[in-house]
């Protein structure tokens, strides 16, 4: 039987300014996704394609996660503070109830919050990168840490300059981490009782295989694959990190990429979020730069994703 052919298809009419942090609730069948600088946690539900939002004014939020045992509760990276939103996501809000949970990276100004995910047993790994200026930051600012519920930072990896995507092998022995300006992914030795990574090493390397863009967001499947968002390379790459292999590339209609999440009813539909053009040549150029797509047909199936444990 021949196997259907892969398809890339735009969900929202809108574009987003920094569209970031997909995470897929199964629960309503929902993608939840931000959009960085507008402050904004976005619910898309899927089915209908309705699209309703929370405003955080506690500065730039990096990503959001529902929290495990609530219907209105997710924990958000937002500046420098990871807080606690309650919000139904029925109605756009610009007045959610928001508390502060935790507080990294103190002392060092414009720094923020870029991205996280919950391992399976509902710590939160985040991190955060300086300042950014019109797409250019300063580098080497910023760290990995994680959260569990006392909800005291602890520093994993430092210094990075843009922290971003994180995946677990499906044994959760590994734990896959991408520093975006370093163009590698890698891998370290993870302890998924006691919450602790060791023994850094590179698990693929952007350049070596010849890719343009840098690697930004990432997820793992349930074959132990990473999917990888490619920012400035308007691509999604399907990578074997353990023989360090390319194993396809997939070309999105828009030239920054920046990360992917699956879902859908069987978590086979790959939802992949984008950043629109910052300047008017870049807008003209990349018109659907910002807009959130699906790639379907794929033959991959993403793992349940996790919630954060209060």
């Amino acid at each position: 039987m021949a196997e259907n052919k892969v398809t890339v298809e735009r969900v929202t009419a809108e574009t987003f300014g920094l569209g970031e942090g997909p995470h897929w609730n199964p629960k309503d069948q929902s993608l939840y996704f931000v959009d960085i600088f507008e402050q904004k946690i976005y619910k898309l539900d899927t089915a209908t394609k309705k699209l309703t939002f929370a405003h955080l004014s506690n500065g730039p939020v990096g990503v959001a996660i529902p929290v495990q045992g609530s219907e209105d509760k997710l924990i958000a990276g937002a500046g420098v503070n990871l807080v606690s939103v309650t919000w139904d996501g029925k109605t756009n809000t610009t007045t959610p109830k928001v508390e502060v949970l935790a507080t990294v990276d103190q002392g060092l100004e414009g720094n923020r919050w870029n991205d996280g995910k919950v391992d399976s047993s509902g710590r939160f790994w985040g991190g955060t990168m300086g300042p950014e200026m019109n797409g250019t930051f300063t580098p080497e600012k910023g760290s990995l840490y994680s959260i569990n519920k006392t909800f005291v930072p602890k520093k994993e990896v430092t210094p990075v300059s843009i922290s971003n995507g994180i995946a677990w092998n499906p044994e959760e022995t590994i734990m896959y981490y991408i520093d975006s300006p370093t163009q590698k992914v890698f891998a370290f030795d993870y302890d998924k009782a006691k919450g602790t990574i060791a023994n850094k090493k590179v698990a693929f390397d952007i350049k070596e295989n010849k890719l343009t863009g840098l690697p930004d967001g990432m997820t793992s499947d349930s074959q132990g694959h990473l999917w990888i968002a490619l920012y400035g390379g308007g691509k999604v790459i399907e990578v074997d990190p353990k023989e360090k292999k390319l194993v396809r590339s997939i070309d999105i209609p828009a030239e920054k990429v920046t990360s992917v999440a699956f879902g859908g009813p069987t978590l086979e539909d790959l939802y992949v979020t984008t950043r629109r053009g910052l300047t008017e040549a870049e807008r003209t150029k990349d018109p659907q730069g910002g807009a959130i797509f699906v790639i379907k047909n794929l033959n991959a199936r993403g793992t349940a994703p996790h919630l954060f444990s209060m």
